[in-house]
């Protein structure tokens, strides 16, 4: 009987430590994406600053926005097919 339960426990603590890597990921994935989104606003607000035209300010806004989402847009492409 003792064997039974220490085989359980062994399992118990394998799960547990399967967990606590699973949030680990969870955090560092969400935290990427956190610094990404930042990333990105830090760019525009780059341009917003740049002395330029204005129709060449939007033009280079729009085309940060547009990368952007395409990169989220793969991201998601790619967690579809890693699960």
């Amino acid at each position: 009987m003792k064997f039974l339960f220490s085989k359980k426990s062994k399992q118990i603590e394998d799960l547990s430590n399967e967990i606590v890597r699973l949030n680990h990921q969870l955090y560092y994935n969400k935290k990427e994406d956190i610094n990404d989104f930042i990333s990105i606003l830090e760019q525009i607000q780059e341009t917003i600053n740049t002395p330029m035209q204005w129709k060449q300010k939007l033009c280079t806004m729009n085309n940060q926005t547009e990368l952007a989402l395409e990169n989220y847009r793969n991201k998601i492409i790619e967690l579809d097919i890693n699960a």
